[in-house]
């Protein structure tokens, strides 16, 4: 395997537990291990266990006989995913806690504002893991008006899905993303439940429910699309017919930011 340049080696007091940790919830994979030691990947990120053995013993690496829960103090692992929702929930699921929840993070390097989305869990031993993917922000429609209206219909609980036209090679949206109002005075985070392709003609009336738009009927639903779909055609040179190909998405609200929010 090709090794980083750099790659944090963790003592741990319990080996076997650490690796279900890491392997079980966190997604990990082992890339080799010895009885002692593991050598640990999740896609580009390597990080290496070794059961901390004290006292210590002649040639020891560790610097310390009175290490103590939670190791590493001063220090956190950043590990960039391109989506972190999957390690995010999977920590739910098995009721990790979360030691700093979801928040949204600009980082400045030179003229370029990295927007961020992280959170940071303990691993058994104390280690504090910092996962972080990039994060867009979008709203809905072309408008002032479709925007804020739509964002306050989610806002509301009666908005939970939406539909865009899909065009070949299309990248499907998938994980969290920032919802915001026109002048992105308001935004939430979403994540993403749900993504598949159909044509126009066969939206269901259960997705324009969920939309959430007018009097919620697939009638309503159609009339509104339409309309939109069309000028968003015409900008390509494209007639609109209902064969078009739609990406319906459904989304639950994860929670409200403020402009605040940093770690």
């Amino acid at each position: 395997m090709k090794f980083n340049c750099l790659i944090p080696e963790l003592r741990v007091f319990n080996l076997e537990k650490s690796k279900k940790f890491y392997t079980e919830i966190l997604g990990f994979n082992v890339q080799y291990e010895r009885n002692d030691f593991a050598m640990m990947t999740l896609g580009d990120c390597q990080i290496m266990l070794q059961k901390l053995t004290l006292p210590s013993t002649k040639g020891s690496w560790n610097v310390s006989d009175d290490l103590k829960y939670p190791l590493g103090r001063g220090i956190n692992f950043q590990i960039i995913l391109p989506d972190i929702s999957k390690v995010y929930y999977s920590l739910k699921k098995h009721k990790v806690k979360i030691f700093i929840d979801l928040i949204v993070s600009d980082y400045q390097e030179n003229d370029i504002n990295n927007h961020v989305l992280e959170f940071l869990v303990q691993d058994p031993d104390g280690y504090l893991l910092r996962f972080q993917q990039d994060i867009e922000d979008w709203h809905f429609g072309n408008s002032q008006e479709m925007a804020d209206s739509l964002f306050e219909l989610v806002l509301n609980g009666k908005k939970t899905a939406t539909s865009s036209l899909y065009f070949k090679d299309d990248k499907i949206s998938e994980g969290f993303s920032i919802l915001t109002n026109w002048k992105q005075t308001k935004k939430m985070l979403i994540y993403t439940t749900k993504t598949y392709v159909t044509t126009f003609n066969k939206v269901s009336s259960e997705h324009a429910q969920k939309e959430g738009e007018g009097d919620k009927s697939l009638k309503t639903w159609k009339k509104l699309h339409k309309e939109f779909f069309t000028e968003e055609l015409a900008q390509y040179n494209l007639a609109f017919n209902e064969n078009c190909k739609v990406c319906c998405e459904e989304f639950k609200v994860v929670k409200l930011l403020k402009n605040n929010d940093r770690i």
